[in-house]
């Protein structure tokens, strides 16, 4: 598990790729500790946060973070993700078209 500054960072990456490799597409939202929406807008670019916020609605929420779902309702958690075998080439980074923020880990 992921522990340095960037762990929510790669949490979110990781629950992204777990979804779109059980699905075989991308999520329109995923809920996320509301610290990271802020700790995002002050990491990206405000052209890089519109962007991730064009593609995906990030929801507050402190009980259930890191959870994707889609418009048809299927969802992936990223408690999923650390009992999944299935490596993926997905790269949500290209899929968002932001440059990754920069972390002191």
């Amino acid at each position: 598990m992921p522990n340095g500054e960037s762990r929510n960072w790669i949490r979110l990456q990781i629950t992204l790729k777990g979804f779109r490799s059980q699905y075989g597409h991308w999520p329109t939202v995923i809920t996320v500790e509301p610290h990271l929406i802020e700790e995002l807008q002050d990491k990206l670019t405000p052209a890089d946060f519109q962007k991730l916020r064009a593609k995906l609605q990030l929801i507050p929420d402190t009980d259930k973070p890191f959870v994707c779902q889609d418009t048809m309702g299927n969802t992936f958690t990223y408690d999923q993700s650390l009992n999944s075998k299935n490596k993926n080439e997905h790269d949500p980074i290209e899929w968002l078209s932001i440059t990754p923020p920069e972390y002191y880990d």
